[in-house]
């Protein structure tokens, strides 16, 4: 936390209450969660652990479903604050499908590529209107 913040990092309120994660911006204010040492979602001891897409919870399973079948990464956890996905239940990196903080008024400032030979390049959008990207 001191080495982001040191890095230009500041502390957001988001409305996010009393959670197990800090909710920090970076300096052009985009907003990223830091999960807190000890927390059951965290597989490893530092790096990236989770990639937030923001879902409504009346389309957490469409979300869901989707990206199971089009990453072939399968729900870990059932949350009311969201569904941790995971390409092994091992594997340290989760996608996790949370409930958004405010309503979608523009295009994701999360860039999500998927790689995949077989399918078109391009932009597309997920089940909750998210914008990802597929590279051949």
């Amino acid at each position: 936390m001191a080495r982001l913040l040191g890095l230009g990092a500041t502390r957001v309120d988001i409305g996010q209450r009393d959670v197990p994660w800090d909710v920090l911006a970076d300096p052009e204010g985009n907003e990223f969660c830091v999960l807190r040492p000890g927390h059951p979602g965290v597989l490893a001891d530092s790096g990236l652990v989770a990639i937030c897409l923001d879902v409504a919870e009346e389309d957490r399973y469409a979300q869901w479903a989707f990206w199971q079948s089009q990453a072939d990464w399968h729900a870990v956890e059932f949350h009311d604050w969201g569904v941790p996905l995971r390409r092994s239940p091992a594997n340290a990196v989760s996608l996790v499908m949370g409930p958004p903080a405010a309503p979608k008024e523009a295009r994701s400032r999360l860039r999500l590529e998927v790689t995949q030979p077989d399918w078109e390049p391009g932009e597309f959008h997920d089940a909750a209107g998210n914008q990802y990207y597929v590279t051949a």
